[in-house]
């Protein structure tokens, strides 16, 4: 990696050379005024202004000869004019900085954020050279706040993950909500983008929608995730303490209730069926002294999880230590499933057992494992290597760092990484010669890219190119244009479904045919995951680079990158916003549908040519060796929201390749594989 920091002695040296060429310049200018001195140096103020004080100054001693050249006044500002340095400007109305360059005072010059002259909470404007009420870096910003560094000024957040739980982004502001990277505050779930306590939500009791009925003559009310009886409407009780018939007792027409103080009888809440079987049986209520109702049912034993091995029936089902699944997720009490059944503290069943993942900051033990209870998933990638790379290699660096067999025992049944294989572009086993190649110098773990790419999470990300996967600063460092020699073909199920032939894609420039399927240099990591129980989705972020730009932009040969997708998962009817997955397979396209590649709508990292305008600038390029005479660009982070069934097993397939040539290289980064408990879909920055 290459590391740059803009101090002080950047200017300190530009100084340096900037004097010494006005010191080469004014030597030249007094050699020329020695030989043609003025007869008349009294009058030397009249010329030059300011300078021609200097001339009277110079009526005594060798300042005097200098004073008869001073008749020039010009001849005495004949050499180098303005400051020098920052020395120079210490009594300068116009500022205590000296820009060398132009000789003039300045209050600031402008450097590489965060670094300026200003003081906290103001930038360097870069046209007047004026401090100005704004930012740099969130440094220069009051608490709570972040720096957009294209406008320079301090704003709530910029993106989801600024906020705290529970808000998100809108219009550079913290508004309540949530989304597939941001979750809600402790004790609330999200439902449609908006937070909720399904313990006291009449409306998302429990669980998403699930909004309570009317009883009758009452109100609905949400305890602990279940619906129950609230407020009895005027004129009604709930004599019989029986919250399924609501406020039964229509006390103006019958008057109070009817029992008689501290008279008792026998009551069971328990579901039907289950009274008097195993561990289950009824308890005594009694009424209250005032006489308007039934109190609490005392000594009734109602259905419990089922503990194993103990020859009690605790669920009232007629069997004894039953591994019964409650449920239906897959997982039993006696499984290590904390949570086989609605009850208190338990409102999502189905999503809450040992092979669910657990989400942070929800107050709930999701994978059944106290000892994770809300925390982040584990990283498991440390180190950069450049050698003998892996697909496990690269899965853990993409933050996927829990794994499991296709088929292991019910109790071992958890998510994870099946396997992580590198393959040719067609799925076939590269031969010896062509995975070293994919190893050693197509695919690196890396700390970065550049200077200024850093991991979104951990200290690692994944690389894969097809050429040698390295920045400038990296050892083997080749070029953007190295010919592997790997040859290959395309994905057959690819080509079928867009008409045996690579698709088009539409760029700036318009329609751009991709007529060649012969394949070069291809890196192809195979992924093939048990989801967890309770995830909807998964997303995982990528980067893409082509040294194509902009030479062989909309040709027929640009490379290729696309996520070739397996999932039994199919759109939710009643979700209009849901759409069918790909008939190709291949989830990483934009929202016109174009593959990703260097005429793709989303690459905007570049130095503007042609049509292409360049929004993100190419900051992002330095140290990749992409920004060497501008010939080459980049997409900036993008991250592939990309749905499934909870506990499936999934393929994906994210493959790199060259188009007809194997040299103009391109090259793609990976990282921050989340699950996440919504159906998210689509491609986005």
């Amino acid at each position: 990696m290459v590391t740059l920091t803009k101090l002080s002695s950047m200017r300190v040296a530009r100084s340096i050379l900037v004097v010494s060429a006005l010191a080469v310049s004014a030597s030249f200018a007094a050699c020329a005024q020695q030989t043609q001195p003025n007869p008349t140096g009294a009058s030397s103020s009249s010329s030059s202004g300011s300078a021609g004080a200097g001339g009277t100054a110079g009526a005594g001693g060798m300042a005097g000869a200098g004073g008869m050249a001073g008749e020039a006044g010009m001849g005495g500002g004949g050499g180098p004019t303005g400051c020098k340095k920052d020395a120079d400007c210490a009594m300068d109305p116009a500022g205590t900085v000296c820009d060398v360059q132009t000789g003039l005072c300045v209050e600031c010059l402008p450097l590489v954020p965060p670094t300026d002259d200003c003081t906290q909470g103001t930038y360097c404007n870069t046209i007047s050279h004026v401090c100005e009420v704004g930012c740099t870096s969130t440094y220069d910003c009051v608490a709570g706040q972040t720096c957009d560094e294209l406008t320079n000024k301090c704003v709530g957040c910029l993106a989801d993950t600024d906020c705290n739980a529970g808000s998100i982004c809108l219009s550079n502001t913290c508004i309540p909500g949530c989304s597939g990277l941001q979750p809600c505050q402790a004790g609330f779930s999200c439902c449609s983008g908006s937070c909720y306590d399904f313990a006291t939500d009449e409306n998302n009791c429990g669980f998403c929608q699930n909004a309570c009925s009317f009883p009758p003559n009452g109100s609905p009310l949400c305890v602990n995730g279940i619906c129950a009886l609230g407020t009895c409407k005027s004129g009604f009780s709930d004599c019989n303490n029986d919250p399924q018939d609501g406020c039964e007792w229509n006390v103006l027409q019958d008057g109070p209730c009817a029992c008689v103080p501290g008279q008792k009888q026998p009551c069971y809440q328990g579901a039907p069926g289950t009274q008097g079987i195993g561990a289950c049986k009824a308890g005594t209520q009694t009424c209250k002294a005032d006489g308007t109702g039934w109190g609490a049912c005392v000594g009734q034993v109602l259905p419990q999880y089922e503990k194993c091995n103990n020859s009690i029936d605790e669920d009232c089902n007629g069997v004894v230590d039953d591994n019964t699944d409650n449920d239906g997720d897959g997982w039993s009490s006696c499984g290590g499933d904390c949570c086989d059944g609605f009850g208190p503290g338990c409102t999502s069943p189905k999503e809450i057992n040992p092979g669910a993942f657990e989400v942070t900051n929800d107050g709930v033990d999701n994978d059944c494992n106290p000892a994770t209870l809300d925390n982040s998933p584990d990283l498991c990638s440390g180190a950069t290597k450049f050698t003998g790379v892996t697909g496990i290699d690269m899965a853990k660096a993409m933050e996927l760092c829990q794994f499991t067999t296709e088929n292991p025992p019910l109790s071992e049944k958890r998510w994870g990484v099946i396997s992580a294989e590198q393959l040719l572009s067609n799925g076939d086993k590269p031969t010896t010669a062509q995975l070293a190649s994919i190893q050693d110098k197509q695919t690196a773990i890396m700390s970065g890219f550049g200077i200024n790419v850093v991991p979104l999470k951990g200290a690692t990300l994944a690389g894969m190119s097809t050429g040698v996967m390295r920045d400038q600063d990296d050892v083997g460092y080749a070029g953007t244009s190295t010919n592997i020699g790997t040859s290959s073909f395309a994905p057959t199920s690819y080509l079928l479904a867009n008409g045996n032939k690579l698709p088009n894609s539409q760029g700036c420039a318009g329609t751009c045919q991709a007529n060649s399927t012969t394949i070069k240099d291809p890196v192809n990591l195979r992924l093939k995951i048990r989801t967890p129980t309770n995830a909807k989705s998964f997303t995982y972020a990528f980067r893409f680079y082509s040294s194509e730009y902009w030479d062989f932009q909309c040709a027929q040969f640009n490379d290729f990158f696309i996520g070739l997708y397996s999932s039994t998962w199919v759109p939710d009817p009643n979700d209009p916003m849901q759409k069918p997955l790909p008939g190709d397979k291949n989830v990483a396209v934009d929202e016109q549908g174009n593959p990703i590649s260097v005429n793709n709508g989303f690459f905007d990292v570049c130095a503007p040519k042609g049509c292409n305008t360049c929004p993100a600038g190419v900051t992002d390029l330095a140290g990749t060796g992409l920004q060497i005479g501008n010939q080459g660009g980049a997409t900036k982070w993008l991250f592939n929201d990309v749905p499934t069934v909870p506990g499936e097993i999934i393929q994906l397939e994210l493959i790199l390749f060259d188009v007809e040539d194997g040299t103009i290289n391109s090259l793609v980064l990976l990282d921050n594989w989340v699950w996440n408990v919504d159906a998210l879909q689509g491609l986005h920055e």
